[in-house]
């Protein structure tokens, strides 16, 4: 039997669609950042079910984010002095993050930024350049997936209200 497909699941696909979209074309076009795939990522990661899901979604990507830039820098500028590569490093700073995760599971978007900054990072520019681009996208595609959002939900929510449906922000 055919679930019916209710105006929540069209503006579900619809707000992602978008978010990604326009977190894409103004980390690139209008900022100019080097990786804007990871905006439109961070615009689909952070679009949940309810606004207040994708709220602290945004919450803890943020702060996830920052963390695994922190130790990325800071770990690998310690360990290039010592002539560890880049793999090592890598590794060091995922085992940062993920002894940080096990305490705060929600900031697990550390463990995958960490490595992220590494192998984005081109020989010309410092760790902290490229974890400060990584950061930027990231928060720029966050807040468009949540701006999005929210604008949805202010179409939407009158619309279910008004055929019986509840709101479900």
């Amino acid at each position: 039997m055919m679930q019916k497909v209710t105006i929540r699941d069209i503006a579900f696909v619809l707000r992602c669609s978008i978010a990604a979209t326009a977190a894409y074309m103004l980390a690139g076009s209008v900022f100019h950042l080097t990786h804007p795939v990871w905006a439109a990522v961070s615009a689909i990661v952070v679009s949940q079910e309810k606004l207040f899901q994708t709220r602290n979604a945004v919450l803890w990507r943020f702060a996830g984010t920052i963390v695994g830039i922190v130790v990325a820098v800071a770990a690998g500028t310690l360990t290039t002095r010592l002539g560890w590569d880049i793999a090592v490093q890598m590794g060091v700073s995922v085992a940062i993050c993920a002894a940080l995760v096990r305490r705060w599971p929600d900031l697990k978007v550390a463990m995958w930024t960490a490595p992220i900054v590494f192998f984005t990072h081109d020989v010309g520019t410092s760790l902290v350049t490229a974890g400060y681009a990584r950061g930027s996208e990231v928060i720029l595609g966050g807040l468009v997936g949540a701006i999005v959002h929210w604008i949805s939900e202010r179409i939407i929510a009158p619309l279910e209200r008004t055929s019986g449906k509840p709101d479900a922000s």
